[in-house]
């Protein structure tokens, strides 16, 4: 069976609003990259033709990566297309049938490259509050605070360092919620409540942010919030209904 990703990562649906498995290739389609995803099911993506125009229905990877078939073959399908060469020797890969992963000239299985990444919701002492930022490179919305941890880090110390270098905030009180996989970055997404007292920044940021705001349960139902299907989105959702 085949799962058909286009070009921007959207991908048909069934009737019952399902990811479409298709027992063939469509006629004619120019694939650039496939990848085995389970023994029964291969992932393609495609260059000359549209998921809208496969099927009556479609959606974006990006809204369904708490599915784990849709995590699996958009992780793959990006581990194909980026890492071809073994960096341990720079010869050309070849991945296993299995699709997990691959090997070189040196015979060594290399693995698809996974980064942990902190991310989380900062609430004000007053519980009445949370910290979210508009990321200046991905302007338009507002989100968690998030990062990538550093070497040698705990995930509780990664956060409370990407929160104090962001927005100058101390927190406490960390703790670990749930996570998500990103694979369009390659990202494991690990997510944290925390509180702080901090109104106000107590130090410089790095500027990563170009805004930073504290809102009210009331003021996010006035505000552009990070895309649906994220768990950012999940995070900042999950408090507005009291349950961090």
């Amino acid at each position: 069976m085949y799962l058909l990703f286009d070009a921007a990562l959207h991908f048909p649906l069934n009737s019952q609003g399902q990811p479409l498995l298709l027992p063939t290739l469509p006629p004619g389609v120019k694939v650039t990259t496939r990848a085995r995803v389970s023994p029964e099911v291969t992932a393609v993506r495609v260059s000359d033709v549209t998921a809208e125009e496969l099927a009556t229905q479609a959606a974006s990877a990006r809204e369904w990566f708490d599915d784990p078939l849709i995590a699996r073959a958009v992780g793959l399908l990006v581990a194909h297309e980026r890492g071809g060469f073994d960096p341990a020797d720079g010869s050309q890969l070849a991945w296993d049938a299995s699709g997990a992963f691959a090997r070189g000239a040196s015979d060594r299985p290399v693995f698809p490259r996974i980064d942990p990444c902190v991310i989380g919701v900062v609430e004000h002492a007053d519980s009445k509050r949370i910290l979210l930022g508009e990321n200046r490179r991905r302007p338009g919305y507002f989100t968690c605070i998030a990062g990538y941890m550093d070497v040698g880090e705990r995930a509780e110390d990664a956060f409370a360092r990407e929160v104090l270098e962001e927005t100058g905030r101390r927190i406490a009180d960390v703790a670990y919620v749930g996570s998500q996989p990103w694979p369009l970055s390659g990202s494991l997404m690990l997510g944290f409540f925390a509180r702080t007292e901090d109104e106000d920044a107590v130090g410089e940021t790095d500027g990563e942010l170009s805004r930073i705001i504290w809102a009210t349960r009331a003021d996010l139902g006035q505000l552009s919030l990070a895309p649906e299907g994220s768990i950012a989105r999940q995070l900042i959702g999950r408090w507005a209904a009291g349950e961090l």
